[in-house]
């Protein structure tokens, strides 16, 4: 999965993601949250800047292991998708 992940972002001179509201409910050394997010992903086509925005959000299940924090399962909900060249 990080090698196609990689690939992907390959593709896209520059990748910006702004977090925003991370809320999240602890239970012992289990958690679930909910993170919102802005992706802007910038790439070059026909020598044009093109701005390839979305809004996410992600229902995350955490798990305390090792004194650490980690994902065990991620669901992506893309809320909106906007494309547009930027001006130079």
């Amino acid at each position: 999965m990080g090698e196609a992940f990689e690939a992907f972002l390959a593709n896209f001179e520059t990748v910006y993601h702004i977090n925003g509201q991370h809320v999240v409910e602890i239970n012992g050394d289990k958690a679930e949250g909910t993170l919102y997010c802005r992706v802007d992903l910038i790439s070059s086509e026909n020598g044009k800047k093109i701005n390839n925005a979305s809004a996410v959000s992600y229902k995350d299940e955490y798990v305390y292991e090792d004194g650490q924090w980690l994902i065990a399962k991620r669901t992506s909900n893309f809320v909106w998708n906007d494309r547009q060249e930027l001006n130079q």
